[in-house]
């Protein structure tokens, strides 16, 4: 298996499907969205691409508004049925052409999107950590399924303090006293 550490020159946050009509039937949901919370506020203070997609919202409702509300509202939500966000053409481009190689994933459903995403992201050649507390399932045994499948396919799997202090690498950067306070 590879070893690598996230660039911040080189990392971008995939956030996957944090929908109204999925999030309720969540396991973990509340604890999940407070880590979604949590990357989002820290990718901001160091500046990094965020990408958001939602998966049919017709049907399941658009991204939850205690996410909306820390995106903001020059945020692009990028549509799909496909359950990978890379098998839709659009989204493919925009994920392979924001100018990084590195993808933070979090969102859900951990066994289906999430899982998918990651699988193609490295197949892409792209380097992806997703963050176990960041994802979530309605069953706990899908989510320790897509945890192992994903780490047998050579997708990193950490947590998100652990992603916000590799991309800091020193407490001498300027943004460690912000994402300190952030994690506490």
């Amino acid at each position: 298996m590879k070893v690598w550490n996230l660039q911040r020159d080189l990392a971008g946050l995939l956030i996957v499907d944090v929908q109204e009509k999925l999030i309720a039937y969540e396991d973990r949901s509340a604890d999940v969205l407070k880590s979604i919370q949590m990357m989002i506020k820290g990718f901001r203070i160091l500046g990094l691409p965020i990408v958001v997609t939602e998966q049919y919202p017709q049907g399941l409702g658009s991204t939850v508004a205690g996410i909306k509300c820390l995106l903001g509202d020059q945020q692009n939500y990028l549509t799909k049925t496909s359950f990978s966000c890379m098998g839709d053409p659009h989204i493919q481009s925009e994920i392979l052409n924001i100018g990084v190689s590195q993808w933070v994933v979090v969102g859900i459903e951990a066994h289906v999107c999430v899982l998918q995403t990651a699988k193609d992201l490295l197949e892409a050649k792209c380097d992806v950590v997703v963050l176990n507390d960041a994802i979530t399932s309605r069953s706990i045994y899908d989510f320790s399924t897509a945890i192992a499948e994903m780490r047998d396919c050579g997708i990193r799997i950490s947590s998100c303090e652990t992603v916000l202090f590799e991309l800091l690498k020193n407490s001498e950067a300027a943004e460690f006293k912000k994402i300190s306070q952030l994690v506490k």
